[in-house]
């Protein structure tokens, strides 16, 4: 199995995928843990997860964009 590069038409689709997952996964963490803090009063490991993904992207978006300039 070769892989090959996207096409420009591919990569704008994968950029909006990848854009509605990172909002889906981000706003069910943040209710997941707003649940959890309301009937429990901590929490979870949802929130750390929640915080870990939003680190990894903000500190890789920062590289990259360093990268190009």
């Amino acid at each position: 199995m070769k892989l090959r590069k996207a096409d420009e038409m591919e990569q704008v689709q994968n950029e909006k995928s990848a854009k509605n997952a990172y909002i889906f996964f981000t706003l069910a963490l943040l209710v997941l843990s707003l649940v959890n803090l309301i009937n429990t009063g901590k929490t979870g490991w949802e929130f750390s997860i929640l915080l870990a993904g939003n680190a990894v992207f903000l500190w890789s978006r920062a590289y990259y964009k360093r990268k190009t300039q």
